[in-house]
């Protein structure tokens, strides 16, 4: 019994010692808790919308307003007066169109139907939306004192780039987006860390080298080795899961090398504050669980609250994964695409900042 609380004592003390390691298993798990609790929903919220109707359309107004009083819809931001483009452009995830001559007009003659364009980019939301607006059509109809059996207004729901709201065709491209992150902040913090560990930084020190030339020699080789992860993900979906791809390539690898300015850059800043692998390894999984509830890979941003939505916007794996989708299902859209690499590359040269000002080339 003397031995094992002799050990007992000894691990406690070596924990309260190292500040790091007690940091991550005593504070971390009350914040992860916090974060994932208001980041973790199923249930689709803040969804886009965007109605074309003929000004003067009553039911198509009631329709409007009582899915933005619902509290599952907002009124989508900028977009122009085609809703084929508003949804293609990401702009809104849902677009109503009202039959010609206006929906009014077609109650009365009792052949009412709305065109539903869904963004099917993120399964969770495409599933939701049907029933939500199928809601907001009974509450019309009680307004306006009609009997719900007898509904005469009838959904035309096209589901835009994943017509058969395929999970594979959902999953594929936020794997790719994770995967290549993941890979990034583990080989790259491990391999600065061993260094450290092992006492042969100040090594590559003594050589006739900057530490530039370090950080550099430690990056660019993962990078590549990531690159051909990527790529056999890729190569898997396309040819196992039958994802298409209907961007461009030459995009699609520019957006990578553009994503591995923040990713890489925060291996490095993460190995800046880690002395041992086994640290090391504890600061991936918490950085990784972090920015995967925060970046929409999964579970939609709009669902969290404004807080989370915030940290979301400056997360660059957010970034990179609705790009990721974007290139393989919808296309190239260059505009989108130009903002989403202006965005991580301004992270990035940030991160990079912090990383090469705590950079130690000592123990």
């Amino acid at each position: 019994m003397k031995r094992f609380w002799g050990f007992f004592k000894k691990e406690i003390i070596a924990l309260v010692r190292d500040p790091v390691l007690l940091i991550a298993v005593m504070v971390m798990p009350a914040v992860q808790l916090v974060i994932y609790s208001g980041a973790i929903t199923l249930e689709a919220k803040n969804l886009r919308l965007v109605m074309d109707s003929a000004p003067g359309d009553i039911v198509m107004d009631k329709i409007y307003n009582h899915a933005i009083g619902s509290g599952w819809f907002v009124r989508a931001p900028h977009v122009d007066d085609d809703p084929v483009r508003a949804v293609q452009s990401g702009a809104a995830d849902v677009a109503l169109v009202a039959p010609a001559g206006g929906l009014t007009a077609a109650v009365a003659r009792g052949n009412a139907q709305v065109q539903v364009l869904i963004d099917s980019m993120n399964i969770l939301k495409a599933q939701s939306i049907d029933g939500y607006l199928y809601g907001v059509i009974l509450s019309v109809m009680r307004e306006m004192n009609m009997t719900p059996p007898k509904n005469p207004i009838v959904f035309k729901t096209r589901i835009l780039f994943n017509p058969e709201l395929n999970t594979k065709w959902f999953m594929v491209p936020s794997l790719i987006a994770i995967l290549v992150f993941l890979s990034l902040l583990i080989l790259i913090t491990i391999s600065i860390t061993k260094e450290k560990e092992t006492g042969t930084i100040e090594t590559l020190v003594s050589a006739p080298i900057s530490k530039y030339e370090i950080i550099l020699g430690k990056v660019i080789p993962y990078i590549a080795v990531t690159f051909i992860i990527m790529l056999s993900i890729l190569g898997i979906g396309l040819w196992v899961y039958h994802v298409p791809f209907v961007g461009s390539p030459t995009l699609f690898v520019i957006g990578y090398l553009v994503f591995c300015v923040p990713a890489a850059g925060a291996a490095v800043l993460l190995a800046d504050y880690t002395r041992t692998q086994q640290q090391a390894l504890l600061g991936v999984v918490i950085v990784a669980f972090l920015a995967l509830m925060l970046s929409g890979a999964m579970i939609p941003t709009e669902n969290m609250p404004r807080a989370l939505r915030v940290i979301s916007h400056v997360n660059p794996l957010s970034h990179y994964a609705y790009m990721v989708r974007n290139l393989i299902l919808k296309g190239t859209d260059l505009i989108y695409f130009l903002r989403q690499c202006a965005i991580m590359l301004g992270v990035g040269i940030i991160i990079w900042i912090m990383a090469i000002r705590q950079f130690k080339t000592t123990l």
